[in-house]
């Protein structure tokens, strides 16, 4: 491809989306397939699990317009930004409650506002207990501002008849708000799950409940993951429950 003719990074997203989404070798096996021809972008798939399957279609309708060689250039390019993406990711250990005296990196709720008020794009909040905590509402007030997207998933009573929080925790903040509904979820079961993903670039993954108890006086433990393929593929499954219908739009 010649200078006059160079890759728009839009021709070449397609490749990156599956480079952050299959392991290295997977997408090393579909880069050398894509070198060969659409033909062997279908043998492959042919033996392929289904998320393979699915690369394998976005590479050969990549290959109606574009030469087998770009193709598979550009899925080694992503493959190797990914990786070095991935070296660089780095995790912290977030708590709440008595101080130990053993250094520890971040406590829980400057943690949680912290990566609300840094929010560019989307905030994901998945929560059993949600309570409108001041500073945490503050902070997703501003980020409406800012006009990012937030997704809240909560418990409601009617859902789990063990569960006595509100069930419209801050009303006040426009959000996307989702539920697990009670005919989607065994017998006796709970939304227990406690994660924020910021961006798809940050999660936080806790025991804390969005609580000011639990952000502030419990003994709650978390870890904090920057970078990687982990916070996107924690906002992909709940965004996949709800596209199928496991949890279900208020």
């Amino acid at each position: 491809m010649t200078a006059r003719h160079a890759a728009r990074p839009s021709d070449v997203d397609w490749a990156s989306r599956i480079a952050e989404r299959l392991p290295e070798a997977d997408v090393l096996r579909l880069a050398a397939a894509a070198a060969s021809g659409a033909g062997a972008v279908h043998a492959l798939r042919a033996q392929a699990p289904g998320p393979v399957r699915d690369a394998c279609d976005q590479v050969i309708a990549q290959l109606g317009g574009q030469v087998p060689a770009f193709a598979a250039g550009a899925l080694l390019g992503a493959a190797a930004a990914v990786r070095r993406a991935r070296a660089r990711q780095s995790l912290d250990v977030v708590w709440t409650g008595p101080e130990s005296g053993i250094s520890t990196s971040r406590l829980t709720a400057a943690t949680v506002t912290g990566l609300v008020s840094a929010a560019r794009h989307e905030i994901l909040l998945v929560s059993y207990a949600t309570q409108a905590e001041p500073a945490l509402e503050e902070a997703l007030a501003g980020a409406a501002r800012r006009r990012v997207e937030i997704v809240l998933v909560a418990e409601r009573h009617a859902d789990n008849p063990g569960y006595h929080g509100p069930d419209l925790p801050f009303p006040g903040i426009p959000a996307t708000r989702l539920s697990w509904p009670a005919g989607r979820r065994p017998p006796g079961a709970s939304l227990h799950a406690k994660a924020i993903v910021v961006d798809d670039e940050i999660a936080l993954v806790t025991s804390a409940n969005l609580t000011s108890r639990a952000m502030e006086a419990n003994l709650e433990c978390g870890i904090l993951i920057r970078g990687g393929p982990q916070p996107r593929a924690i906002r992909d499954h709940v965004h996949a429950l709800w596209s199928l219908g496991q949890l279900r739009r208020l």
